[in-house]
C-alpha cells in the first residue's frame, strides 16, 4: 500500500486514481448506453448517416465494433483504477487485488491468452455466415455486441502484461490484419457478405485500409522513437 510520510494513503494518488476511474467509467457508460438496448441510438444514427451520405453501412458497422471494443477497454480501465484506489486505502483490498493479479499471471501468462481470446471473438463475429446471421437476428446481434464489449475487456487485461513498446507493436499487428482483410474485400471478385451488395463491400474494404494507413502514420513514429531511445 502506497502511503504518505504520515502513514496514510497519498492524497495525490487517491485523487488521480479516482479521477482516472471516474473519467473512464463515464466514457464507457456513455458508449454502453448508446450501443445497447433500450437506447441503442448509435445504430439508428449511423443508419441515417449511411442513407443520407451514401456511405456503405459496413463502414458504420465497423465503427460500432471499434466503439464496443473501446467501451470494454475503458470499463476495464475504470475497474482497475478503482481497485488501485481501494488498495491504497485498505490493506485487505490491496491483498484481494494482489491475489487477482497472481491468478491472472498464472492463467494468462504475459497477457497473450486474453489477447488471443479477444482476437478469436473478433474474428468469429466477422465470419461471413456468422455476421449475416447476426444482422438478421436481434438476439444474436445483441450477443455480438456483448461479445465485442467482452473482447475490449480482454484486450485491456492482456495489454497490462505487455511493455509499452509491445502494446504499440501488438496494435500495429492487429491493424495490419484488418488492412489485409480490407484489401481482400476491396479487390475480391465475389460478394463475401450476403447481407450487402458488392459495391458496399468494396467501400468497406477501402475504409479499413484507410484506417490502417492513418493509424500507421500516428503509431509507427511513436513506436520507433520509443524503440531507438532505449538502444
Amino acid at each position: 500500500m502506497v502511503t504518505s510520510s504520515g502513514g496514510k494513503p497519498s492524497d495525490v494518488m487517491l485523487r488521480r486514481g479516482l479521477v482516472r476511474g471516474t473519467i473512464l467509467l463515464v466514457l464507457s457508460a456513455s458508449l454502453i448506453l448508446l450501443l445497447f438496448p433500450p437506447f441503442e441510438s448509435l445504430d439508428y444514427v449511423f443508419y441515417v448517416l449511411s442513407s443520407g451520405f451514401s456511405v456503405a453501412p459496413e463502414v458504420f458497422l465497423m465503427v460500432i465494433d471499434l466503439l464496443l471494443l473501446l467501451a470494454g477497454f475503458w470499463f476495464a480501465g475504470s475497474l482497475n483504477a478503482f481497485l488501485a484506489v481501494g488498495g491504497l486505502y485498505s490493506n485487505s483490498f490491496a491483498a484481494v487485488r494482489s491475489r487477482l493479479g497472481s491468478i491472472n499471471k498464472v492463467w494468462n501468462g504475459k497477457g497473450w491468452v486474453s489477447l488471443g481470446l479477444a482476437v478469436g471473438i473478433i474474428v468469429f463475429w466477422h465470419v461471413p455466415a456468422v455476421l449475416d446471421a447476426a444482422l438478421l437476428s436481434y438476439t444474436l446481434h445483441l450477443v455480438m455486441h456483448a461479445s465485442m464489449f467482452l473482447a475490449g475487456l480482454l484486450i485491456y487485461v492482456g495489454s497490462r502484461g505487455l511493455s509499452p513498446n509491445m502494446r504499440l507493436l501488438t496494435y500495429l499487428l492487429g491493424c495490419k490484419g484488418m488492412a489485409i482483410f480490407g484489401a481482400y474485400l476491396l479487390v475480391s471478385p465475389v460478394v463475401v457478405y450476403g447481407s450487402y451488395p458488392f459495391y458496399e463491400q468494396a467501400e468497406a474494404g477501402a475504409a479499413m485500409v484507410a484506417m490502417c494507413v492513418a493509424s500507421d502514420a500516428t503509431i509507427i513514429p511513436i513506436w520507433l522513437k520509443r524503440y531507438f531511445s532505449k538502444q
